[in-house]
């Protein structure tokens, strides 16, 4: 799940995965194995992401808001 909101945002932004790792700290050869299922994002991985992109973690993470009731 991290994966395709990751790639969404690259999409929509038209940032290459080698902008967002320089961006964040990473290779672009782990920012690729996490793409591709290889190796896991870290809480610090996600938590860059949604930093960069300006989104909640839980967005990047692919959970939905929990209702207040």
């Amino acid at each position: 799940m991290i994966a395709r909101r990751v790639r969404g945002l690259l999409m929509a932004n038209h940032l290459t995965q080698r902008e967002l790792a320089e961006s964040i700290g990473m290779s672009e050869q782990a920012m690729s194995n996490k793409l591709r299922g290889l190796k896991n994002f870290t809480l610090r991985d996600v938590s860059r992401i949604a930093d960069y992109f300006d989104v909640s973690t839980d967005f990047v993470l692919g959970r939905e808001p929990l209702e207040v009731k």
